[in-house]
This record gives structure tokens, C-alpha cells and sequence, in this order.
């Protein structure tokens, strides 16, 4: 009789501390919630920075959705026109995270989340903002890759919950790299694409930044909200992609690569083995500096008639120079035309290379390429100084 009473005793002690438990349990799985998700970059050229997104689960509003900021569509009006005057629309979406997340699986990017540790009323706040910014009036922003991209869009709406208190811890902190660090980083597996944005972009990326600047980086994002005493409640891997290879040496590839084309041009055109090499040389050299014009032309059209701010006071424009198509055109009849566009072109890389150091800018990718493939144009156009052989026009 005694046990009987000790087991029932027993019985009632645990169901007492227990069952607060289980409530507390099923009462959590019940309450709001809000997961930072961070996605692993991928292979395309617009995927190679990563991307993250907001995850809000809210059962009693029938709510489990991946807020995302990242989305575009090829198909609409004047897209590759509004890309290139830096007017680009990306629109904000809600989706299942089945759906979303099975598109990152699919691709073998890692999938990483951060419960984040807010109240019922910023969570309400959030959800509110959220769901404000996929409405129909306020879904389409013009995309900024620095300033105002599907990143620091994640950013602010947790800074604007938060009080401000994201800003105010990573303002005062200089980031480690500057942008143009951070883009090399992410472009390490494709030399070109890390080429073309060091060619396109001019100094504002070789500024000092903060850490809010740099967050503009999804992962450098997931590091920063850690900076807030206690906003990450939570950590996980919900999907492990494979760790891509990256290519770690594209200075050295370009290097190489312009070095190789140098030579094909010395081969092709044997100005050292022809007695009269004038025409190869010239064809080459022609060829070249009016390539290397037009995308200096370019370059300087990014920065004189498009909204791309970061494309402003770039030195690449003097070493691409947008003047040799017209200098050899005005030149080629002239007896001493080939010796003026040699100095020209020498002019112009030592110009470049000192406008760049003079105001800060890294143009070493550019430097590494153009330079050698610069230099035998030049000797090309020096080889034929003396000679008006070719270079008049006959009735």
C-alpha cells in the first residue's frame, strides 16, 4: 500500500514538472519565428557572391515562407539596355521553403540558417515589413551591386526591427577588405569575370569601408549579425553542398594567358625574320589599339552617361585608350604616323599606371593582361617608323 502511494506520489511529481515542459516545447514550435538563411555561391557568373534570404514561420497566420530580394527576369522590357545604363529592376518574392530550397539543393549550394533571437513585437514588425515589400506597389527596386542589392535589402529590414542596433554595431567597424577584395574573392574561379569587373569598375572600390558597407556580401551579412549580443539564438546546416574549387591564381592565368597571345602575335607576323614585315606588323597593331578603343569608349560611356557611380574616374579608360581608333585613322597616311601611335600607346600605359597609383586605384588585373600584348603593338608600330612603304593611298 505504501509503494502504491510512493508510485502514485511519483506519477503526480512528474506530470507537474513534465508536462510545463512539453507545453513550453509545443508552445515554441507554435510561436513566430524569423531564420536568417544564407545560400553558398554558385557556378554562374551571378551566383559567384552568394545570396541569403529571411525566413519567417508564423503558424497562426499561416505563415512559412523564404522572403527573398534576389529575383530578375531576362524577359522583361529592355532588360540587357536598363543592365547596361546601371537601371536594373530585381523584385522581392515569397516562397514555400520547399520550393526555394530545392532549387539551392539542385545546384549543390550549402544552405545555412541563423534563428534569430527577437521578440513578439519585432517579429511582428518583420513580418509586417516582409510582407509590405512583395506587394505589387513596392515589389520592383532599382539593383545596386554594392549599395542596394538582395543582401543589404536582408540587412536593413533587420536593422529597421532591431532598432538600428545592426548599424550601430558594424559602423564604427572597418572591414577587413575593401570591395574590390571582396569582389576578387568571389570571382577567384573565373579570371574573366574577375578581369572584366576590375576593367569596369574605377576607384570608389578601393576605399576604406565599414562593416555595414561590406555586408553587402551574404556571408560577410551571416558574420555580422554574430557582432549583436544576443540576436542569434540558433545555428544549423540545413543542406551541405560541395565546397567549390576555387582557381585561387587569376593574376598569374591573365599574366600568362596575355603573355601567350604576345607571342602569337610575334609569330603570326614575324617582324624579326620578314625584310619587309610592315603590312603583318601594322594589321596586328591596327587591329589590336581599335579594339582596345572601343571598349575604352566603353568604359567611359559606364561612367559619363549611366548610373554606374563606381565606374566614375577609372584610370583603365587612359589605358584603353578611346583615342586610338581616331589616332590611326588620322595617322595611318602619315609618314611618321606609326612612330607618334608608338609613343601613344607607350604614353598612355605609363599614364595609366601612375593616374591609378596617384589615386588609389588597383589595376593589376588589367596591368598584367594588357601590358605585354602593349608592348609588342608598340614594337610592332616602331619596327615600321622608318618606312612610307603601305602607308599612302594610291589613285
Amino acid at each position: 500500500m505504501i509503494q502504491r502511494v510512493q508510485l502514485a506520489l511519483l506519477f503526480i511529481l512528474l506530470s507537474v514538472v513534465v508536462s510545463p515542459v512539453l507545453a513550453a516545447e509545443e508552445k515554441s514550435a507554435d510561436s513566430p519565428q524569423a531564420w536568417l538563411v544564407t545560400y553558398a555561391p554558385g557556378d554562374l557568373y551571378y551566383e559567384r557572391f552568394g545570396h541569403n534570404a529571411i525566413w519567417l514561420k508564423n503558424p497562426a497566420q499561416g505563415i512559412d515562407h523564404i522572403f527573398n530580394f534576389g529575383f530578375f527576369d531576362f524577359t522583361q522590357p529592355n532588360f540587357l539596355s536598363r543592365f547596361l545604363r546601371g537601371d536594373t529592376l530585381y523584385f522581392s518574392a515569397a516562397r514555400k521553403p520547399e520550393v526555394e530550397f530545392a532549387e539551392y539543393r539542385a545546384a549543390g549550394r550549402s544552405i545555412n540558417l541563423q534563428k534569430l533571437n527577437l521578440d513578439a513585437v519585432q517579429l511582428r514588425q518583420l513580418e509586417g515589413y516582409l510582407i509590405a515589400q512583395i506587394q505589387p506597389d513596392k515589389r520592383d527596386y532599382r539593383y545596386e551591386y554594392f549599395r542596394n542589392n538582395c543582401s543589404t535589402r536582408v540587412r536593413d529590414a533587420l536593422d529597421l526591427v532591431l532598432n538600428q542596433q545592426l548599424n550601430q554595431s558594424l559602423i564604427d567597424q572597418p572591414a577587413s577588405f575593401t570591395l574590390r577584395e571582396q569582389i576578387h574573392t568571389a570571382a577567384e574561379a573565373d579570371p574573366w569575370l574577375y578581369l572584366g569587373m576590375d576593367l569596369a569598375m574605377g576607384p570608389n572600390l578601393d576605399r576604406p569601408q565599414s562593416q555595414w558597407q561590406a555586408a553587402f556580401i551574404p556571408a560577410v551579412l551571416s558574420t555580422a549579425v554574430e557582432s549583436v549580443p544576443g540576436l542569434v539564438a540558433e545555428r544549423s546546416v540545413y543542406y551541405q553542398g560541395q565546397t567549390p574549387v576555387l582557381e585561387h591564381q587569376p593574376l598569374w592565368y591573365l599574366f600568362i594567358v596575355g603573355i601567350g597571345i604576345a607571342l602569337l602575335f610575334v609569330l603570326v607576323a614575324r617582324p624579326w625574320r620578314q625584310q619587309d614585315c610592315n603590312r603583318p606588323c601594322r594589321m596586328f597593331a591596327f587591329a589590336w589599339l581599335g579594339f582596345c578603343s572601343l571598349v575604352g569608349t566603353f568604359l567611359l560611356w559606364l561612367w559619363l552617361a549611366t548610373s554606374h557611380v563606381d565606374a566614375a574616374g577609372n584610370w583603365n579608360i587612359l589605358f584603353l585608350n578611346p583615342l586610338y581608333l581616331p589616332a590611326i585613322l588620322y595617322l595611318r597616311t602619315k609618314p611618321a604616323g606609326m612612330l607618334w601611335l608608338a609613343k601613344l600607346v607607350l604614353a598612355s600605359i605609363l599614364l595609366a599606371a601612375l593616374g591609378g597609383w596617384w589615386n588609389n586605384q588597383v589595376m593589376l588585373a588589367p596591368l598584367v593582361f594588357f601590358t605585354p600584348l602593349m608592348l609588342v603593338v608598340a614594337a610592332f608600330l616602331w619596327r615600321t617608323k622608318n618606312t612610307n612603304r603601305g602607308l599612302t593611298h594610291q589613285s
